[in-house]
C-alpha cells in the first residue's frame, strides 16, 4: 500500500482536520475492504467498523510513534476494531437472538441462487471474523506475514501456519461441494 506523505501525516498528528480528511481518503478505502471482507460482505456492519476505526484514528493519532508504518499502525486499530465489533455483537447475539440458518455472515441465503447458498453455508459460514480478516489482509490486500504479526501481536510462523491450514480447509469445502454437484 502506497503510504500518505510524511507532511499530511505530521499535520493530522497536530489536529488539522484537512490533513485528517486527506488520511481518510487516501486510507478508508483499504480499511472498507478489511470490514467489508471481515463481515462476509455486511454493508452496515461495516460501515460502522469503519467509523469505529476512524474515530479511534483520530482519537489516538498523537500517540503514532512512527516506529512503523502509519498503515501498519492503522491496520492494527481496524483489526482491534473489528474483533471488538463482533465480540461485543456475540455478547449481545447471545443474550438476545436464536441462531437463523437462513442467514450466514452477512449474508441472506435466500437472496442468492439455490445452487450458491449450499457454497456459501459450507465454505464460508464455518469462518469467523479473525479468519476472514487475515485472509483479505493476506491474500487480497497483499500484507506481509512480518506485518501481519505486528497487527495481531502473533508470531509469523504461527501466521503462516493458521493461514496455509485455513486455505486448505477451505480448499477441502469447496472440492466436497464440487463433488456433491
Amino acid at each position: 500500500m502506497d503510504e500518505i506523505d510524511d507532511i499530511t501525516l505530521e499535520r493530522a498528528m497536530r489536529g488539522n482536520q484537512g490533513a485528517f480528511r486527506s488520511l481518510y481518503a487516501h486510507y478508508s478505502p483499504f480499511v472498507w475492504r478489511l470490514c467489508y471482507r471481515s463481515s462476509n460482505g455486511d454493508k452496515s456492519c461495516a460501515e460502522e467498523i469503519v467509523q469505529n476505526t476512524f474515530v479511534k484514528v483520530h482519537r489516538y493519532l498523537g500517540g503514532f510513534s512512527k516506529s512503523s508504518a502509519f498503515s501498519t499502525w492503522l491496520y492494527t486499530v481496524t483489526y482491534h476494531c473489528i474483533n471488538e465489533h463482533f465480540a461485543k455483537a456475540a455478547r449481545h447475539n447471545a443474550r438476545t437472538a436464536e441462531f437463523d440458518e437462513d442467514y450466514v455472515g452477512g449474508v441472506e441465503l435466500s437472496s442468492l441462487p439455490y445452487e450458491n447458498q449450499q457454497i456459501v453455508a459450507k465454505i464460508l459460514g464455518p469462518l469467523d471474523e479473525t479468519d476472514r480478516f487475515l485472509l483479505t489482509a493476506r491474500e487480497v490486500q497483499g500484507i506481509s506475514y512480518e506485518e501481519l504479526a505486528e497487527i495481531t501481536g502473533v508470531k509469523e510462523g504461527a501466521l503462516r501456519t493458521r493461514l496455509t491450514r485455513l486455505k486448505a480447509e477451505i480448499r477441502k469445502r469447496l472440492e466436497a461441494v464440487e463433488k456433491d454437484l
